[in-house]
């Protein structure tokens, strides 16, 4: 076959084709990536329990950042996963990221982030409207949630208001049953399999999120996973954004 011979001065056009052809590859790969995390159930390993990725709650549209296990001793009392308001998630998780540790990537950042408390604080103490859900495992007691909330809480609030938050608590969780605690601005929400009561206090909606996520969480393994999968949302050192290529394909 001979040679296939271009017409002159379309050396001039092949580049900024091809870097064109680039860019809406990985403007694809970038879409798939989106779509494969809003698909995605998050699993804890150590129980089997599937939480979606996405979820709405109280007309607020969550996105679930990590899963773990709360375990009583040798015992496992519930799974666990943490969510942020879906519209805020990328600027909460890739903003941090691009911040406090922009030449990181992969496992090493997935690491670094796990021992990043001050990440755990930004997730925590964030405006955004957050939600946990606990799917029971087991049968718990009121008094078991109320002591977790008084040994993670009593630093950070007053006494009066870790007890009118525990007086919040409708009852006993039973196994099989899911707990969903919701905060919208200074509203904050517990319901048990459905049985819901609402507590409005700025502090007590701002503070709540360091029982998972503060320094004695109770479920390490939930950290974990939200510091890994949050590594896995942060492209690799070197990634060219998909518009960049477009943009070179204009001058």
């Amino acid at each position: 076959m001979g040679e296939i011979r271009l017409p002159a001065g379309s050396g001039s056009i092949v580049g900024p084709m091809k870097t064109l052809a680039i860019g809406i590859l990985l403007a694809i790969v970038s879409f798939s990536t989106k779509e494969a995390r809003a698909s995605a159930a998050l699993v804890d390993r150590s129980t089997g329990v599937k939480f979606d990725s996405f979820t709405t709650v109280g007309g607020t549209r969550y996105e679930c950042l990590g899963a773990g296990v709360r375990k009583v001793l040798f015992f496992k009392a519930y799974a666990v996963t943490y969510c942020v308001e879906a519209s805020r998630a990328d600027e909460l998780v890739a903003g941090y990221v691009r911040s406090r540790h922009p030449d990181l990537s992969g496992e090493a950042l997935g690491d670094r982030l796990e021992e990043d408390e001050r990440f755990f604080e930004a997730l925590a103490d964030s405006s955004a409207d957050k939600l946990v859900i606990m799917q029971l495992v087991r049968d718990i007691s009121k008094e078991k949630i109320a002591g977790a909330f008084r040994t993670s809480l009593s630093e950070v609030l007053p006494h009066e208001k870790v007890e009118r938050l525990i007086s919040t608590i409708p009852g006993d969780g039973k196994d099989g049953q899911r707990i969903l605690i919701h905060s919208h601005g200074d509203t904050l929400v517990i319901d048990i399999a459905g049985d819901a009561k609402k507590l409005e206090d700025a502090q007590i909606s701002r503070k709540l999120w360091r029982v998972w996520l503060g320094p004695d969480s109770v479920s390490s393994t939930l950290k974990e996973s939200i510091a890994q999968r949050a590594a896995a949302r942060i492209p690799p050192r070197g990634y060219m954004p998909a518009s960049a290529p477009a943009e070179r394909a204009k001058e």
